[in-house]
């Protein structure tokens, strides 16, 4: 005979119900317990051979299992076999653990059951299950019975009593911390973590989840995100700026905090809060007086004006207290309002003063022209020349709310302006199907697998193939029809210390006015330093700029591969396989613009290779081309870039010098501005990580960078060499190029610095601060340096990343429909907890923290 199957109390209760006809027929044929109290226990063993029916004990469960699916409950059964007896009627199915426990008269929780028979529940017995024939409400389980059977149950009725008011007391404290949690300010929302027993139930899969739309975003959020337009055709089309462009947007984007109190520099915060509470006086100044003044400026005489503003000095500190009561308070609030009002009165009369010369200037024009003509003209012109005055006088009127409104309260504030990556690349591509004249090169209009827009070749995701968290908010994000990055007045800041230096956005340039500018980039980690820079190399790019982008310092200063000596360049060192590397880089992103440059001589190359290697490097660049024999290339002098690179990539050998060789050209010429973009900068000047027995014959000194091949170019143009560094980055027994000559001729070296690589704080600070020091002696040099701090989001730029968020899908933010951004205190909430971080911010919005 089958056994009963195991979970089958989740069977259905229609299953359960059907087969309690037979149950009922079979339980009346044996009676085991002439005692009238045994009779429910004799009916309930008897019933075994067709069915396993569950027993139930108030003091074994009082709550039925949450598991469990609604219907009969934990009952076990056996629809498609018969469990019976053998022929004489024994019942020889395996026994349960309620078998175990009321099969024998001597077991003391049968005798237990046996003299309180009361206490236990049959899914079959009527009796005290309120129903007849079923017992179906199993009211019985929870202590509660709607049938007296008469039993002797006191006891269990007070323990049951003192139970409840138990639960009840619970429920009761529970419902009162809700309550006040409920009352709280601040975040208003709160986290359900209770699973309803619908949600439990819902027949929902993954396919079931809504799909992200566009729709979603608020309107809201969808007016005040502004992406980065410029004309092109006659339409407006997204997309990235010029350097150029980029510097012009001056007073266009909110202004960076001060650095941090707490981060050393206490004294610029304080500065700061005191220029904050000037301004926010004279702003509330300026709205105390907006209607006196307007009064004042129609006054005629100068006794009227002086009167009208003597009485502004007596009220103006009471209506700026109504309006600020907080700066009302500080000790020096009368003598502060009193200066500020003085202040704004400066300001408005000499707002005044330059427009009334302009409309002179301009009535003297006009005047000059009439003189100047024929009488016809005269006439005609002197008719223009009324309506022209009269033009003027109207002018001033309309101009009256701008000489009142000094502090431009009326205008609006300046708010992020995002550049998208991927609608540049996208206009690229379609200019070049359509004007094959275009001089960018055709990689940049795609993407890599990825979705990485080439224009930040060779940025890569997550750190197992390069920097992650640059594209990590692309990865996340729902729309992947748009790749932005928030420009900031950082960046504006940089991209016009570019642009004073070199003059590379004017069309042609002379070569006396041609230069070059060197930034550092420095910043708290997560701010923001990584986006900056690869906003710099997509808008370089754009520009016209040959770049050499290296997103991952903390990669190359240690996973070179193998380290070896110079052969030519006595006291450096090559790394073979990160040379081929770069070749290949700097050839897939701006192969198309090397290509126009001049060709490397072998004079060029003297300086990187051999006689030997000169030699074997010709012979490569022509091994495949059989329409020149070996005495054509013997007697060549002259290589293309695109050949040099080209064998680069193909041979570990001469990689390092064919790289160096073209580094060395694009350095000293000038027909194209040459970048140079390093991020995590820092890292160089941490304990190498290459060793060699001839730089220190106990292999313990790590061989610093400045003495790799591959990075001196670099590291020597940015001319930092900082009292503590993890190697002798000051050069010993190897010449130091200075700056000036290592310099590019024409272009820029931007670096900035991480905080998320392991590089003692120490050495990151002593960078900054030789950095620092020379830019305090830019004054007349050639190249100057400038260290711009990346700094933590305002309170504007927060918001505007939360509407960016929510316009393409970002986290929780992809649902929400406003919940998050358009609430004030939750947008404050997640200001505090991201400390202004970009990084943190991006963390908060994934999960509710």
């Amino acid at each position: 005979s089958s056994s009963a199957l195991p979970y089958s109390s989740l069977a259905s209760s229609d299953d359960d119900n059907a087969s309690k006809t037979d149950v009922t027929k079979k339980r009346t044929a044996h009676h085991h317990h002439p005692s009238p109290h045994h009779s429910l226990l004799s009916t309930t063993i008897a019933a075994r051979p067709a069915i396993v029916v569950s027993k139930r004990c108030f003091s074994i469960s009082r709550h039925p299992d949450p598991l469990v699916r609604h219907g009969t409950i934990n009952t076990l059964e056996n629809d498609d076999a018969e469990v019976g007896g053998d022929a004489d009627g024994n019942d020889n199915q395996l026994l349960t653990a309620d078998d175990l426990e009321f099969d024998e008269d001597d077991n003391a929780m049968s005798r237990k059951m046996n003299e309180d028979s009361s206490l236990l529940w049959d899914d079959e017995n009527p009796v005290g299950g309120g129903k007849s024939g079923g017992g179906d409400d199993y009211s019985d389980i929870f202590g509660i019975s709607s049938v007296d059977d008469g039993g002797d149950d006191d006891e269990d009725d007070e323990e049951l009593s003192e139970e409840a008011k138990e639960d009840a007391a619970r429920l009761a404290k529970q419902k009162e911390i809700q309550a006040e949690l409920d009352t709280r300010t601040g975040r208003l929302w709160s986290d359900d973590w209770i699973i309803t027993d619908e949600e439990w139930m819902a027949d929902t899969s993954f396919d079931d989840i809504e799909e992200w739309k566009p729709t979603n975003a608020t309107r809201k959020s969808l007016q005040s995100v502004k992406v980065f337009e410029k004309m092109v055709g006659e339409e407006m089309v997204a997309g990235v700026p010029t350097l150029g462009e980029m510097a012009q947007l001056e007073g266009k984007l909110p202004k960076m905090l001060p650095s941090h109190p707490g981060h050393g520099t206490p004294g610029n915060y304080a500065k700061f809060r005191k220029r904050q509470i000037k301004s926010k006086l004279k702003m509330a100044i300026q709205l105390s007086i907006h209607i006196d003044l307007k009064k004042i400026l129609k006054m005629e005489s100068w006794e009227e004006k002086q009167e009208a503003v003597d009485g502004l000095f007596e009220v103006i500190g009471d209506r700026v207290k109504e309006r600020e009561p907080v700066l009302g308070k500080l000790p020096d609030f009368g003598n502060m309002v009193e200066n500020g009002l003085e202040e704004v009165l400066n300001m408005v009369q000499g707002k005044m003063r330059g427009m009334e010369k302009e409309m002179k200037k301009e009535m003297n024009t006009k005047k000059t022209k009439v003189a100047n003509d024929d009488e016809s003209s005269t006439e005609k012109e002197g008719s223009e020349g009324v309506q022209g005055e009269g033009g003027s006088k109207e002018y001033s009127k309309e101009k009256a709310e701008e000489v009142v409104d000094v502090m431009g309260v009326s205008a609006d504030p300046p708010t992020p302006i995002f550049m998208d990556i991927l609608a540049a690349a996208n206009q690229l591509n379609e200019q070049q199907q359509s004007d094959d004249t275009t001089t960018i090169s055709p990689f940049f209009a795609q993407s890599n697998d990825d979705g990485v827009p080439n224009l930040l070749y060779p940025l890569k995701n997550h750190h197992n193939d390069g920097v992650g968290r640059m594209t990590e908010e692309w990865q996340l994000a729902a729309n992947k029809e748009t790749k932005r990055i928030m420009m900031r007045d950082a960046t504006r800041e940089i991209a016009s210390n570019v642009v004073d230096a070199a003059h590379c956005c004017e069309g042609e340039v002379e070569d006396e006015k041609k230069g070059a500018a060197r930034v550092l980039v420095t910043g708290n980690r997560g701010v923001g330093k990584t986006a900056t820079l690869a906003s710099l190399v997509a808008s370089a790019r754009l520009s016209g700029h040959i770049v050499v982008y290296l997103p991952d310092g903390d990669r190359l200063r240690k996973h070179g591969f193998y380290i070896e000596p110079c052969n030519h360049r006595k006291g450096l060192y090559n790394l073979p396989e990160i040379g081929k590397e770069f070749c290949e880089q700097l050839l897939t992103s701006h192969g198309h613009d090397i290509k126009a440059l001049p060709p490397a001589t072998v004079e060029n190359m003297k300086g990187f290779f051999t006689e030997d290697q000169i030699r074997r490097l010709f012979k490569r660049a022509y091994k495949e081309d059989e329409s020149v024999t070996e005495e054509e290339v013997a007697s060549m002098t002259e290589l293309s870039l695109e050949q040099l690179l080209s064998v680069g990539i193909e041979s570990s050998a001469l990689s390092s010098g064919c790289y160096n060789t073209v580094i060395s050209i694009l350095m000293n010429q000038t027909q194209k501005p040459f970048t140079v973009v390093m991020d995590e900068f820092n890292c160089y000047y941490d304990h190498g990580q290459y060793f060699h027995m001839d730089y220190d014959e106990n292999v313990r000194k790590g061989v610093p960078l400045n003495r790799i091949t591959i990075l001196k170019p670099f590291l020597d143009a940015m001319g930092l060499y900082p009292e503590a560094a993890g190697t002798d980055i000051s050069g010993g027994d190897v010449e130091v190029t200075t700056s000036e000559e290592a310099m590019m001729k024409w272009g820029s070296m931007i670096v900035g610095t991480s905080e998320s690589r392991a590089v003692r704080r120490s050495f990151t600070q002593s960078l900054t601060d030789a950095a620092s020091n020379i830019q305090s002696e830019n004054d007349g040099k050639q190249n100057p340096l400038h260290v711009v701090e990346i700094r933590r989001f305002n309170n504007v730029e927060v918001q505007h990343t939360l509407y960016n968020f929510e316009i393409t899908g970002v986290g929780r933010l992809r649902f929400d429909k406003g919940d998050t951004a358009l609430n004030p205190e939750e947008v404050e909430y997640l200001r505090l907890v991201s400390g202004g971080s970009g990084q943190q911010l991006l963390d908060a919005c994934m999960v509710r923290l």
